[in-house]
């Protein structure tokens, strides 16, 4: 019974970085805007796709389609950074909401038109099982552990030390004041923007083999998925999005184990409930924004 926790455990660890990856992507684009993206978790979708037409379509190997997801994300994230969200920075949070569920369901019936409803197998990937340690893990679920921790200390060194990363957690912090001294608000709002998509789209590509199955409404769970991480963990604080991954990935896997499966997606839907009514802004402070 003891190595089957510690296996959930670690199967859990493997979610919880899935999460952690599209999830400090959200909270960052809110730190910048003040607005929750509703569209999230199609640029997941986007990444999951380009993926697999690129395996499927130009018979590429599953390290390039690996690019061609991240790129095709990153050019529609900057069509809709430039069109829409760049005209975000200052409205009421209230139309922040409506662009992104607008754009959530033009991204979304755009790839079921091009191409189609139904369920596309994804061939890529590392499947076969490695034992590690006495643990049997499929290779892909390896690979997403070790892609997780570089992106989040490179994601911590380029916030603190980089010159964009500082005009971040600027205009993170006060708006006004940011263009007063002469930062290009709307451009670090499009860079941040981009970054976070391409952080979807990066988990996106990196779960397809895991997932086994692609479709256009795919996006939908995540974006709900990634709600009650950014809340739990401060909305805008990436270290506490990152501790709420973790223990919503790890829930999971338990409450599957030991509770059933067919319970797991109510976790992350319950935990947001709680957290709303018990502390509405997050485990963690709301200062600590980036």
């Amino acid at each position: 019974m003891f190595s089957t926790i510690i296996e959930q455990i670690v199967n859990g660890i493997v979610t919880g970085s899935v999460y952690a990856i599209v999830a400090v992507g959200m909270t960052m684009i809110f730190g910048v805007l003040r607005a929750i993206n509703f569209a999230h978790g199609e640029y997941y979708m986007l990444g999951t796709f380009g993926a697999w037409f690129a395996v499927d379509y130009l018979g590429l190997s599953y390290e390039a389609s690996i690019i061609v997801g991240v790129l095709s994300t990153i050019v529609v994230a900057y069509v809709v950074g430039r069109l829409v969200m760049q005209r975000m920075v200052g409205a009421p949070a209230e139309a922040g909401v409506l662009a992104t569920l607008g754009i959530a369901l033009v991204l979304q019936n755009t790839v079921i038109l091009v191409f189609g409803g139904g369920y596309k197998f994804f061939s890529g990937g590392y499947i076969e099982p490695l034992s590690i340690l006495g643990f049997s893990l499929a290779g892909q679920r390896i690979l997403i552990l070790v892609v997780c921790l570089p992106v989040f200390i490179g994601l911590e060194f380029m916030v603190t030390y980089s010159r964009m990363g500082k005009s971040m957690r600027a205009v993170s912090q006060n708006v006004e004041c940011c263009e007063v001294v002469g930062i290009d608000v709307p451009k670090v709002v499009l860079h941040t923007f981009i970054l976070g998509a391409a952080l979807a789209a990066l988990s996106g590509v990196l779960t397809a083999p895991v997932n086994v199955s692609v479709y256009g409404g795919m996006g939908e769970l995540i974006t709900f998925k990634t709600l009650p991480i950014i809340i739990m963990g401060g909305l805008g604080n990436v270290r506490g999005t990152f501790v709420a991954a973790m223990i919503l990935g790890i829930a999971e896997s338990l409450v599957a184990t030991y509770v059933g499966l067919q319970f797991r997606d109510t976790v992350g839907f319950a935990t947001l409930i709680l957290m709303l009514m018990w502390r509405p802004y997050g485990l963690f402070s709301t200062q600590a924004r980036f």
